[in-house]
């Protein structure tokens, strides 16, 4: 049989596929704002530092996100080092895809989404982005790292190396889906679990990135295709912040 387009070919290791489980969901999820909240709490108390909300909002973002990074690297190496690799034998086409093409798709999808959301009745930015837009114009250097590197790197480690991969296996559809609700769930996860329901309707927007971002992985069969999307997305919103 031949294939107009390459094959997806990525498979997640079974001890990546138990951390998932066992130990980076729950981390990412739950335990580690609960840790980085009381790394923070011990610093303040410890040094008697004067923070506000938003600079520890700031550095809980930042600590929670090099710590998993660190930990989804660790878990990840191999597969990581290996699509690394592959990347710079096709870098032009890979470039060209991360950068411009994948760029240009979320831009249109985030239209799309906006739309549905206003047409629902919700408001035109979601509670993250406004808490994002805040403690940026407060933190901007260590914001711009955190949303720019340590976020795209770790989002994409997960939600397609490790989500999208494993469910690729069982059922490529499914994966599409469940990896880009997963994602998006996540980007309004706070202000629903706190009780403002409204905000699942914020949820298109993310919910149609994260189709594209799986898109991309599957169609260059490489996670750092998606990484550079992502990026280039958070350094555009970073730069209509804060110009």
């Amino acid at each position: 049989m031949i294939h107009l387009f390459k094959v997806f070919t990525r498979k997640v290791p079974p001890q990546v596929k138990w951390m998932l489980v066992l130990v980076i969901f729950p981390l990412y999820f739950y335990c580690s704002s609960i840790i980085g909240s009381a790394m923070i709490k011990f610093l303040i108390i410890t040094f008697s530092l004067q923070l506000d909300y938003t600079t520890v909002n700031c550095y809980l973002n930042f600590i929670v996100d090099l710590s998993m990074l660190i930990i989804v690297g660790l878990t990840m190496k191999k597969m990581i080092i290996d699509q690394w690799n592959d990347f710079k034998k096709d870098i032009k086409e890979n470039l060209l895809y991360g950068c411009v093409v994948g760029t240009l798709l979320i831009y249109g999808v985030n239209i799309v989404g906006g739309m549905i959301t206003l047409m629902l009745g919700g408001n035109a930015s979601s509670e993250n982005q406004q808490l994002v837009v805040s403690i940026t114009m407060a933190h901007p250097a260590i914001m711009v790292f955190t949303t720019v590197v340590l976020a795209p790197l770790l989002e994409e480690f997960i939600f397609r190396g490790m989500v999208f991969g494993w469910l690729y296996e069982w059922n490529p559809k499914i994966a599409h889906f469940v990896s880009a609700f997963i994602f998006g769930f996540i980007h309004v996860m706070s202000a629903v679990l706190s009780g403002n329901l409204s905000e699942w309707i914020q949820i298109f927007s993310y919910f149609f990135m994260g189709g594209v971002l799986s898109y991309l992985y599957e169609k260059k069969n490489n996670i750092f295709v998606p990484i550079l999307t992502h990026s280039m997305n958070n350094l555009i919103s970073m730069l209509m912040i804060l110009l």
